[in-house]
């Protein structure tokens, strides 16, 4: 995909300590055509970092939050400090939350109050959520639905089709990432193609996650374009096609991005 497209990368992790020599990541992306990068904290550190980035590359917005696998932690002390951060310029969402059943590295009672906490922070500033879903999608779904919130996305999409109609019933949206690359992943590819293309946002979740021909090694958010071409293939549309309309659903989900 050339230079000259305009992609919506809405889920790095630029600030994580796997990239702590590297400061050209966003200048990367941007020779792809990666015009729009969202940070997304996973604990305090890579938020405050996150923030500080987004205030000095115009490319790039940040998302406070504390991963589940931290979920023990989240108390007063550290909301407070989320909320802080959600007030600085440049802030996109609040994320990353939710559920997370398969590492299970903090209790789940901890996971749901911390993501109930988070959530209870998006209404209050008015802010998206971008959720963490795995092997937990049912809980997360309940968990939504119960703080009436209506903004954010499922991202790096795991369920099924039935969790993405809820899901979307729900007023989220879908994120696709790297493993709509792989030659294993052909659910995954059934799922897209039966997707509403006006809810699909694209992402990277780098460090993670590496598209095909890189898979298995460090991702990077000038792989995006990668992953537009295979939903291209998915949507029998072109590249450009896709880069328009994930990239106008990115502005919708996130409207800070429009700035």
């Amino acid at each position: 995909m050339s230079a000259s497209a305009d992609l919506a990368d809405t889920h790095a992790h630029l600030t994580h300590p796997d990239y702590r020599a590297d400061d050209a990541l966003a200048e990367r992306a941007a020779a792809r055509g990666v015009r729009r990068i969202i940070t997304v904290g996973f604990d305090l550190a890579t938020s405050e970092a996150g923030a500080a980035l987004a205030a000095a590359d115009a490319r790039v917005w940040h998302a406070p939050g504390v991963h589940p696998h931290d979920a023990a932690a989240v108390g007063p002390d550290v909301m407070a400090q989320l909320r802080r951060l959600a007030t600085l310029p440049r802030v996109a969402a609040i994320g990353e939350t939710g559920l997370d059943f398969y590492r299970d590295r903090s209790p789940r009672d901890a996971q749901a109050a911390a993501f109930r906490t988070h959530l209870q922070l998006a209404v209050e500033l008015g802010l998206p959520v971008i959720v963490h879903s795995r092997d937990a999608h049912e809980e997360v779904l309940a968990i939504w639905a119960e703080s009436g919130w209506g903004h954010g996305v499922m991202h790096c999409f795991s369920g099924d089709a039935d969790i993405a109609r809820r899901a979307i019933e729900l007023g989220l949206y879908i994120g696709v990432a790297g493993p709509v690359t792989f030659g294993n992943a052909e659910r995954v590819r059934a799922i897209v193609r039966d997707l509403p293309r006006e809810r699909v946002l694209l992402e990277t979740d780098c460090p993670y996650l590496a598209p095909d021909p890189y898979r298995g090694k460090p991702n990077e958010p000038a792989y995006l374009p990668l992953i537009a071409e295979a939903v291209a293939r998915c949507w029998g549309a072109t590249p450009a096609e896709v880069a328009s309309i994930t990239t106008a659903n990115a502005i919708a989900c996130f409207p800070a991005l429009a700035g």
